[in-house]
């Protein structure tokens, strides 16, 4: 185990430091749920977790059957959260 000592202004002064960073990240992510709440995006990994599926290979077969929908700019995919909750329900066997 390393023991690495600061002076107490350097201490200080990192630790302003990372809160400022810390309070910038979190008025971000505040901004984009905002925004997420309108689009109602979701990542490949987010449809992935949200469909619980481990293949990608599966996801983008639904993609390409058209049962979800999705958007893509450039190399960027972004699916609908309606339209993948909406598939789950069509799967739902009562």
């Amino acid at each position: 185990m390393k023991l690495i000592v600061f002076e107490e202004k350097t201490y200080y002064k990192m630790y302003e430091e990372m809160l400022r960073r810390m309070y910038k990240i979190a008025s971000e992510e505040k901004a984009l749920s905002c925004s997420e709440e309108e689009h109602d995006f979701l990542t490949t990994t987010e449809a992935l977790k949200l469909l619980k599926l481990k293949s990608r290979n599966r996801l983008y077969n639904l993609r390409e059957q058209k049962e979800i929908v999705f958007y893509q700019h450039g190399r960027r995919v972004l699916y609908s959260k309606k339209s993948i909750i909406a598939y789950i329900k069509r799967q739902k066997i009562t």
